[in-house]
């Protein structure tokens, strides 16, 4: 069983982008506040986490272009643990491996740019070509294909003629 946590807070580093043999990483690390009231003092408490954020492969492009040092965001991911080795001492860190990642816009405005994942069907029609194989009597009705060969819907041409741009 996996559990998710959501943290909102602020980027406190700059976001690196390293390239690794599973893709790109992103990681930076982010501040979340929580607060409490104090039973016995009556006073206000407030307790601030600092965690390591890192966005594998299309995540961590997208985060390493967006978010900057400074700026509110919130995190959804898992919480791992991991233990190394420093200067003889064994250490160990909690960690985010970020699922999702964006600003906080009770905080401020973003502006967001789709990305390109592969050829549009715009983009496929545009490609088109004739298959200029002739078959029959000549004036059977051929399909216009895009390049690897599939039928583009709705557009057809008498064999032997080219489709009109």
């Amino acid at each position: 069983m996996q559990s998710t946590v959501t943290l909102v807070g602020n980027a406190v580093t700059d976001v690196t982008l390293r390239q690794t043999s599973g893709g790109a990483v992103a990681g930076f690390r982010m501040a979340a506040t929580n607060g409490y009231l104090d039973r016995r003092t009556q006073q206000w408490v407030e307790r601030t986490t600092y965690l390591h954020v890192s966005a594998w492969r299309g995540l961590g492009e997208h985060v390493a272009e967006s978010v900057r040092m400074g700026q509110p965001v919130i995190v959804v991911g898992r919480l791992r643990q991991r233990e190394y080795e420093k200067d003889g001492q064994q250490r160990q860190v909690v960690e985010i491996e970020a699922e999702l990642v964006g600003h906080d816009l009770t905080r401020g405005t973003a502006s967001f740019v789709r990305s390109r994942r592969g050829p549009q069907t715009a983009d496929l029609a545009r490609q088109a070509v004739v298959v200029t194989e002739l078959s029959g009597d000549g004036d059977t009705l051929r399909p216009v294909t895009d390049g690897a060969g599939w039928a583009v819907p709705g557009l057809e041409v008498l064999a032997g003629q080219e489709p009109a741009a």
